[in-house]
């Protein structure tokens, strides 16, 4: 009896698990050799499994890290405005002599659908001009809840504004995380950002049936990988166009020995031509709240306050508040620089901010005397040596992503859950959480 896989954009939250489950355990199925349900083959991976998601995203140490851009390159003539990491982008070249040759000598079918010709369609996305249009949304997002709360009277200059920031951030970073680093490890963004991965096609990502006619049950799909693999990609089994380039793969080592001068694995790549966001995250906190600031400032320049004014009695010299006496107090707004505030605020303070919103977006809710710990140990390493230093310890407490459902650690304690009948989803999710927080703290 032939699978209909009906998952797509739009179903019922329950259709839709029920859906991409199926998809997910049955759509190897059709490959030739592959006669029952697996979830990834030698050639095919699934990115959702583990921490696959975040390869290209994080270093060895789970820093989170992004492509140093004078390492992109083109992926040649017929593909000249898209880009990827010099390596990926030499494999590709190869690959694609291979696949021309072939298809010239009739080894690849012209009357499929798809892959009748290898030619990039989509490959890397800045990481920075997609996070630039988060902030812009969730300055939107702070505005209204700035007017929702009539908080707008609160804010009468950037130090009052910063609380009320961290208390918006309290309540929302959790599910829209907002600091640079903790964006590019989520699932908003693209695994094309990594400079890793692209496209042979411009299929929807939605539609599943889609993706098992026009890939999985076509000839040209062996054939397509096989090929991939003997370059050093792995292919997406949720997107069948997309390519990932395995750096640990033997057959990626030449273009890496070729490209950099050394046969390196993945370590030594992400290394060399990827930089850790975290060194650069208290300037990014310090420029994204001036934007959040100037925006409030640009909306409502002045706000006038009516408030009760003082009486004396005149049988006492006692101050009375009356309701009948007011008088008004403008609060004017005046937007600042960057400069400004760098200057205006010390990075025992910015620290305090960071480790405080990290603390709120990652989930790891370390208990405020733990995080007073933190945040201490960090300023006193930016007295003593450079906030370099600081950083370096500041992440280390937070850049774990062990407790993160998806990833081995989870996975392996929900079945322990499972076994001994210890608790549910939330029990899990707590030991887990817990147990992160230990092993990141390193007495200092």
């Amino acid at each position: 009896m032939a699978i209909i896989f009906g998952g797509k954009n739009g179903l019922e939250s329950k259709r839709m698990l029920e859906q991409r489950s199926l998809y997910s355990v049955y759509a190897l199925t059709l490959l030739p050799g592959v006669d029952s349900p697996r979830l990834q083959t030698r050639q095919i991976k699934d990115f959702y499994l583990n921490e696959k998601l975040l390869i290209g995203r994080v270093d060895a140490n789970f820093n989170p890290i992004f492509i140093n851009q004078r390492f992109l390159d083109n992926f040649g003539p017929e593909s000249s405005t898209k880009v990827g990491l010099n390596v990926v982008t030499n494999a590709y070249k190869a690959m694609k002599k291979k696949f021309d040759r072939d298809l010239r000598v009739g080894n690849i079918s012209r009357r499929s659908p798809v892959l009748t010709e290898l030619r990039v369609k989509r490959a890397y996305i800045n990481p920075f001009e997609s996070y630039t249009a988060l902030l812009k949304k969730r300055i939107e997002e702070f505005k209204d809840f700035v007017k929702s709360r009539h908080m707008l009277s609160k804010i009468t200059g950037f130090e009052s504004f910063a609380s009320v920031f961290m208390l918006w951030v309290q309540e929302t970073a959790k599910e829209t995380p907002i600091t640079r680093s903790m964006y590019f490890v989520t699932k908003n963004y693209s695994p094309l950002s990594s400079g890793l991965a692209f496209e042979v096609e411009e299929g929807s990502y939605s539609e599943d049936q889609n993706k098992i006619d026009s890939y999985y049950k076509q000839k040209n799909f062996k054939y397509f990988k096989n090929l991939a693999y003997s370059y050093g990609f792995v292919i997406d089994k949720n997107i069948p166009w997309r390519l990932v380039a395995d750096l640990n793969s033997p057959q990626m080592t030449p273009y890496i020995e070729k490209t950099f001068g050394f046969a390196g694995g993945s370590n030594y790549v992400l290394a060399i031509a990827y930089k850790e966001t975290y060194r650069d995250d208290i300037p990014s906190i310090i420029d994204m709240m001036v934007k959040f600031y100037n925006a409030i400032a640009k909306h409502r320049r002045r706000t006038t306050i009516i408030e009760p004014g003082a009486t004396t009695s005149s049988n006492s010299s006692k101050t009375i508040f009356n309701r009948c006496s007011k008088k008004t107090r403008v609060i004017r707004r005046r937007p600042v620089s960057v400069v400004q505030v760098s200057r205006g605020y010390s990075d025992s303070y910015w620290l305090d901010k960071y480790i405080r919103i990290r603390n709120i977006e990652t989930g790891l809710d370390y208990p405020e005397a733990t995080l007073d710990i933190i945040i201490q140990n960090a300023s006193g390493l930016v007295k003593k040596l450079d906030r370099a230093a600081a950083l370096r310890y500041t992440v280390s407490k937070f850049d774990n992503v062990e407790h993160f459902e998806g990833s081995s650690f989870y996975d392996i304690t929900r079945l322990d859950f499972a076994r001994q009948d210890l608790g549910n989803e939330q029990d899990v999710a707590e030991t887990v959480r817990r147990s992160v927080q230990a092993s990141n703290f390193v007495i200092y």
